[in-house]
């Protein structure tokens, strides 16, 4: 995958909270990350960042970058 050898990927990724790290486990195991301390101020961080994304009913899921970042941070 051409974002394993992006140097600047792989930053961006170490460089994430831990709640930020939170929600894209949460995401990956269809958990609900509202209970588990996530606040909306950093879902819309993450949507912003290009890992997560809002469909058209409100509902959080991962990108192909947050599904990349997801598992090499939660590791």
């Amino acid at each position: 995958m051409k974002a394993a050898r992006d140097p600047k990927a792989r930053a961006e990724i170490e460089a994430l909270s831990v709640s930020e790290r939170v929600l894209l486990f949460c995401l990956a195991s269809y958990t609900a990350w509202q209970k588990a301390g996530v606040t909306e101020k950093t879902a819309l961080a993450m949507v912003i960042k290009g890992m997560v994304d809002r469909d058209t009913t409100g509902d959080l899921s991962l990108t192909k970058k947050g599904r990349w970042g997801g598992t090499r941070c939660c590791r």
